[in-house]
């Protein structure tokens, strides 16, 4: 599986502020560019990583146990950089 960085930092941006309006905003994209992003991430990976409701964003159990691995491994690239 091809690694989508774009895709991993979308991750971790909705589930750090809690909503795609927020997380869109923090990575100057459209709100519709982070819901796909998420949706393909979570289709290649074969599970769902996000409960959506109408009032907020929530990790599922997967979703919590990705996402400190994540933070890891975006901080190490980004260091990197």
């Amino acid at each position: 599986m091809k690694i989508d960085l774009p895709a991993l930092e979308a991750f971790v941006s909705v589930a750090e502020f809690g909503s795609f309006t927020r997380a869109a905003h923090h990575l100057n994209l459209s709100q519709t560019a982070v819901t796909h992003r998420i949706i393909k991430l979570e289709r290649n990976l074969g599970a769902k990583l996000l409960r959506r409701s109408t009032r907020d964003v929530t990790l599922t159990r997967a979703g919590s146990e990705l996402l400190p691995k994540l933070k890891i491994i975006l901080s190490d690239l980004h260091a990197e950089m």
